[in-house]
């Protein structure tokens, strides 16, 4: 008996459930290649996160290495030692960077999990800042610290390092060579990382959409980069229960504050 034969020979019952079947069939196809496509979206992402957060380290590494060699040149051997103790440190945080994608992979999976480690707070953001200080200069900005000592809290240092470093890179991509102001305070449980620059400014229909993945508020052509350093600021102080503000206006420069529950060791349940 042919195909057509059976279809006719069968019950209405037998008709419904067959048909049945294929609708099934399809939405169980149409499910797998949504998911397919959101597993090669996912993964293009990462990339793109991944060459952004490797990057952001390599220049000053580089830089660091010109100062050590312009410092052997001139047979300055202070400024040499001191340079190679910098060079060292931006290598070790760069090794850690891998750390820190698998962070961004469990941020996009919402899996996160922080490593909290009791530390000083002030020293952690004043090496930073020492760190990036070649980027800096040769960007022609000023910097300008203010930085409260001995702020001591129960915090995950790669997290607090990823906005610091953000920030800073953020302000000097934008900053037009002004002076960066970076503060550093705390009270009532509260830390506040500040960091000002005097350059292109934010429009104001442009602070929320900042702080979204591959979001940015100047084209592509004016400015490199894949927009997600905010993105992870955002992500990385909201999964230490903090948040980030921006204020500002084209032309004039833009203020960022990250706010920062810190806590001791022996509170931090």
């Amino acid at each position: 008996m042919d195909k057509r034969a059976r279809d006719s020979s069968a019950s209405p019952v037998e008709a419904n459930l067959a048909a049945s079947d294929d609708r099934l069939t399809a939405i169980a196809k149409d499910r797998l290649i949504k998911e397919l496509r959101e597993a090669v979206r996912a993964r293009d992402d990462f990339l793109a996160v991944a060459a952004h957060e490797l990057r952001n380290p390599l220049t000053p590494i580089l830089l660091s290495m010109q100062l050590v060699r312009t410092a052997q040149r001139s047979g300055d051997s202070i400024k040499s030692a001191a340079e190679l103790d910098r060079l060292e440190r931006l290598i070790k945080h760069f090794a850690s960077r891998t750390h820190m994608l698998l962070e961004v992979a469990q941020i996009s999976s919402k899996k996160f999990q922080l490593e909290p480690a009791e530390l000083n707070l002030s020293e952690l953001v004043a090496n930073v800042v020492t760190d990036y200080m070649p980027l800096v200069a040769r960007s022609g900005s000023e910097m300008i610290t203010s930085i409260q000592k001995e702020i001591v809290g129960f915090v995950d240092p790669m997290a607090v390092s990823g906005i610091v470093e953000n920030l800073l890179t953020n302000a000097v991509k934008y900053g037009r060579g002004k002076p960066i102001e970076l503060a550093l305070t705390a009270a009532a449980g509260l830390a506040k990382i500040i960091v000002r620059d005097h350059g292109i400014g934010i429009a104001d229909g442009d602070k929320d959409r900042i702080f979204n993945r591959f979001e940015r508020a100047v084209t592509r052509d004016t400015h490199s980069g894949f927009g997600v350093g905010l993105w992870l600021v955002r992500n990385l102080a909201e999964s230490m229960g903090g948040s980030i503000t921006v204020i500002g206006e084209s032309g004039v420069g833009s203020v960022f504050t990250v706010d920062l529950p810190i806590k001791t060791q022996g509170n931090h349940l």
